[in-house]
Formats: C-alpha cells, sequence, structure tokens
C-alpha cells in the first residue's frame, strides 16, 4: 500500500519521471547525488518506497534526538557519528557478510553545502564488503530520478570520485550552486 500511495505522490501528482532501472540486486550501495537540500530526502524517499527498494539510508547522528530518532527508524534512516572514527566501513562491510540481502544509501557529498571533494567511505565500503556502487540522484530541473547501472569500485578512488562527480554535473539538485558544475 505504502508503494502504491509513494508512486502516485511522486510520478503521477508531482510529475516525475524515472531514467534507468533499478538494481536487482539483495546487496548494494546507492550513491545519492547531488545532496543540496533537505528535499533530496524527501524525493529520494518517495522514490525508494515508490520503486519498492527496501533501501536503508545513512544520515548524521544529530537528526537521532526525541522525537525524530522515532520518526527517522520508521523511515529507514540509520545514525552515523562523524565526528570520531568508528571503524564504519568495517562495521557496515561485516553487516553486509551477515545479511542475505542489504541495500543502503550514501551521499558522499556529506553535507548540504558545497565540498569541493567527495567522502570516500562509500567507495572503502563498497570495496570491502564486495558489492556494486550504484550512482543516483534527482535532477530538478527537468523532474528525473536517474539511475545508474550497478558498477564495481573503479581501481581509485580518485578514479571512482571522478565518475561520480561527472554523474552529479548532469544533474540538477535543488540548489545547484551548492554542488559540482
Amino acid at each position: 500500500m505504502k508503494q502504491k500511495i509513494c508512486h502516485y505522490i511522486l510520478f503521477k501528482l508531482l510529475g516525475w519521471r524515472l531514467i534507468g532501472e533499478p538494481p536487482a540486486d539483495d546487496k548494494f550501495l546507492f550513491v545519492g547525488v547531488p545532496h543540496t537540500s533537505n528535499w533530496d530526502f524527501v524525493y529520494g524517499w518517495l522514490a525508494i518506497q515508490a520503486l519498492d527498494l527496501n533501501v536503508k539510508i545513512f544520515a548524521k547522528d544529530v537528526f537521532f534526538i526525541f522525537p525524530l530518532n522515532y520518526l527517522c527508524r520508521f523511515l529507514g534512516v540509520l545514525p552515523v557519528n562523524r565526528r570520531k572514527s568508528t571503524n564504519f566501513v568495517d562495521s557496515v562491510a561485516e553487516k553486509f557478510d551477515e545479511t542475505d540481502g542489504l541495500r543502503l544509501l550514501i551521499t558522499p557529498e556529506g553535507t548540504r553545502s558545497f565540498q569541493p571533494t567527495l567522502k570516500s567511505g562509500y567507495y572503502y565500503l563498497a570495496q570491502k564488503a564486495d558489492i556494486p556502487i550504484v550512482v543516483a540522484g534527482p535532477n530538478f530541473k527537468d523532474k528525473t530520478f536517474t539511475i545508474l547501472p550497478p558498477r564495481g569500485p573503479l581501481a581509485t578512488f580518485e578514479e571512482d570520485q571522478a565518475q561520480v562527480i561527472e554523474f552529479c554535473k548532469t544533474q540538477h539538485g535543488r540548489y545547484p550552486e551548492k554542488t559540482f558544475h
């Protein structure tokens, strides 16, 4: 029921379209770019639900205060503490090993304001867990969500980052001035 409601809201009522196909893999890592506004979460969550993808989303742990913590859990959001080293990559890679099906979304820009580089955690997580990366993102200019085919991490983080940034340049975030041009 939730899937049908979200599909109707996003694709019929709001007029968004999908470019590409959702991955069929049971395990993958969505890399969501561009991330320029909290609206990215709203539209992204609607898309995940409308496509019935069962994706968990990582967000800063500062959102996990009462009463937002209950809403975050309901929405499938998992907390990440970025203020200290927590062996994030190792612990999440271990979860992938222990679980038959796990799909996660990370926004490697790390914030909603412009950053000249991406955070590298997505790359090392995909590498360590041996899972495909699926680059995807909203284009607010033409109301499309683009999903690229799954792929493995490239040879180096710098190469991988360059490819993700090139994709990001083809999308228009809610606030395009806050991302790569």
